[in-house]
């Protein structure tokens, strides 16, 4: 069903342009968080890419969401070279890049190929950012028309000149931040011409963070900052002020733009958050003022402007001034100093980043005789303690050990029932749609009845699951949906298995916990109670096939020389563990006398 914009928000007071209300919406598609929201509509005529942004915005603002798409449908015939200047708007809004660089380009539209030659450069750069792909994609998303798209002309603009274009453009962008103070008095100009002359070590206190030595305060760019800093956690929610903020320099970098100016840029922060500082400066007055002489590490109190900054794609501090501080460390105070017994260093993976030689250095100089470095399951820190220990301090090794529960090993009998090997003894297999115990299903049931440790008696059945069987799985098993269409359900099949088994059973099986809960679950979900004791004979061949490393029932098989069977099909691998138990239990019969079946857990505690 197809509804015009203009019916579908007829309950919003909008100002929507003509060009947009006609249009028919054919789908609605939204983000999982309902704040993106994308209309499909179909359109007779061309709608201009300003009366496309003027509907988003204007629908973003009513119905509050975050952004508000619409793409727009057109007869293939609506197609052409006048579409082209309306199409590389909207592109631009998705591609950034893109602007500047198609200026003045020449356009030709021949055979389905639409050939565009830039001639400001940057082709390497489109191409870069698949350009001709994206607006190839764009054209036939919006005219279901295929046109390949060339790039043609000067690939000479290389990324770095890229770089340096923007960086010119904002450095030469003149302030006009001036121009929305009042003019000064004069009084007001005599007192900051007093405070300049004021000297650097004169910085109060109480203006800086008590980690900073405000006697080592060396003035690098700029004045003397009076103003008390705030964290950067709440300077970030000032944009367009004047900031103050005062941080640990973590990364740096300069880079010269046209030979003349360099842009400096420092990333710092002071634990509450992160900012970056940026700095146009002349190329001497890079070497005059040693901006290159702060790297990681250095702590900043700078003062400036604080905005988004398009080129960054980041909020950046326009400095004014910057002030070059000592951090005061921390000390233990303390008289009686303690013993930290339980230290994880960076060897412990996603728990701790300070490396282990920092760790025991900063608690010799805390005056600390001892430290325990107890890292999760290694003793990777040990070496580097070992020859990086201080003097007078001792370095305890130790480690976190995983634990394994070896106590509740699995047993070979889950049950009370001691019946003899004589006795009625059901080995059973199931195959299933995957081994999810909550979300798969049963798809056969076989099983084999042994009385006087022979075969009387056998049971096979197919299970209709009540969904698809994946691919996979038939071609692992052969069982396909063609085969259980007819069979009966889960609750029906069990009903059956349990007529063949008898009252509480004994039911043998391979890797039986995998079986059992399979059937369990089947059970609980039927509503069927069905009480039996189970054996597994996976735990058995542990104990008494040692020689071999895997417990497959195939592999155990070959070794017992039994013979080839069908493998993954529930009733000849029912068939196969029958005389896999036979053979097993006539050796301990044998060697060691057993004679029912609760012996058999004797047979765990050799594993």
């Amino acid at each position: 069903m197809q509804v015009k914009i203009s019916e579908f928000l007829k309950d919003y007071s909008l100002e929507l342009p003509e060009s947009v209300l006609g249009g028919e919406i054919f789908k609605l598609t939204y983000s999982e968080n309902l704040e993106n929201i994308r209309f499909h509509a179909r359109f007779e005529e061309l709608v201009p890419s300003d009366d496309i942004f003027a509907f988003e915005k204007a629908v973003e603002a009513a119905i509050k969401v975050e952004q508000v798409r619409l793409a727009c449908r057109y007869p293939s015939e609506k197609f052409g070279m006048d579409c082209y200047d309306e199409l590389i708007k909207l592109l631009k809004r998705d591609i950034p890049v893109v602007n500047g660089f198609l200026d003045d380009a020449d356009v030709s539209f021949v055979d389905s190929e639409l050939r565009i030659r830039i001639v400001h450069g940057g082709r390497e750069i489109l191409d870069r950012y698949s350009f001709c792909r994206y607006f190839s994609q764009m054209i036939y998303n919006q005219f279901g028309v295929r046109v390949k798209v060339f790039l043609e002309g000067d690939s000479s603009v290389s990324r770095e000149q890229f770089d340096e274009m923007i960086e010119r453009i904002e450095a030469d962008m003149p302030d006009y931040s001036a121009q929305l103070v009042p003019e000064k008095s004069a009084e007001e100009i005599r007192a900051e011409e007093v405070k300049a002359v004021i000297p650097t070590v004169t910085i109060d206190i109480g203006a800086l963070n008590k980690d900073f030595d405000a006697e080592s305060a060396e003035i690098v760019k700029g004045k003397a900052i009076r103003e008390k800093p705030i964290p950067i956690c709440e300077a970030v929610q000032h944009l367009g002020e004047k900031v103050v903020v005062v941080g640990d320099v973590f990364a740096s970098d300069m880079k010269e733009v046209r030979g003349e100016k360099t842009v400096v840029t420092y990333d710092i922060t002071d634990y509450s958050g992160s900012l970056k500082l940026k700095i146009f400066a002349k190329n001497e007055e890079v070497e005059e003022l040693k901006l290159g002489s702060i790297k990681s590490g250095a702590a900043l109190l700078v003062s400036g402007k604080l905005d988004y900054d398009s080129f960054a794609r980041d909020i950046v501090i326009s400095v004014n001034s910057l002030i070059k501080v000592k951090r005061i460390p921390k000390m233990d105070n303390y008289p009686e100093k303690r013993v930290e017994l339980h230290c994880h260093s960076n060897m412990s993976a996603m728990d701790a980043v300070t490396d282990p030689v920092t760790l025991i250095s900063r608690a010799a100089e805390w005056g600390h005789q001892a430290m325990a470095i107890t890292d999760h399951g290694c003793v990777q820190a040990f070496p580097d303690c070992m020859y990086n220990m201080p003097k007078d301090f001792k370095v305890i090794y130790g480690m976190e050990a995983y634990v394994v529960n070896d106590i509740e090993r699995d047993m070979v009998v889950y049950g009370d029932d001691n019946r003899s090997f004589d006795d009625e003894i059901i080995i059973f297999d199931v195959e299933t749609t995957g081994l999810s115990y909550r979300n798969d299903r049963l798809t056969e049931i076989g099983a084999v009845k042994l009385k006087n440790m022979q075969v009387v008696d056998d049971f096979n059945t197919k299970v209709n699951p009540g969904f698809h069987i994946p691919e996979h799985i038939t071609e692992l098993t052969g069982i396909s949906d063609a085969d259980v269409a007819n069979a009966p359900d889960e609750g029906e099949a069990l009903k059956m298995f349990m007529e063949f088994c008898g009252d509480k059973p004994v039911l043998v099986a391979h890797n039986a916990r995998y079986d059992t809960t399979m059937i369990g679950q089947a059970l609980k979900r039927c509503g069927i109670v069905f009480d039996y004791t189970w054996v597994d004979t996976l735990v058995m061949c542990q104990s008494m096939l040692p020689e071999i490393g895997r417990h497959k029932l195939n592999l155990v098989a070959k070794q017992l020389k039994l013979g080839k069977f069908d493998h993954h099909r529930a009733s000849d691998d029912a068939l196969m563990l029958a005389k896999i138990y036979i053979t097993l239990i006539g050796r301990l019969n044998a060697d060691r006398g057993f004679g029912s079946i609760q012996q058999l857990n004797t047979l765990f505690g050799e594993i």
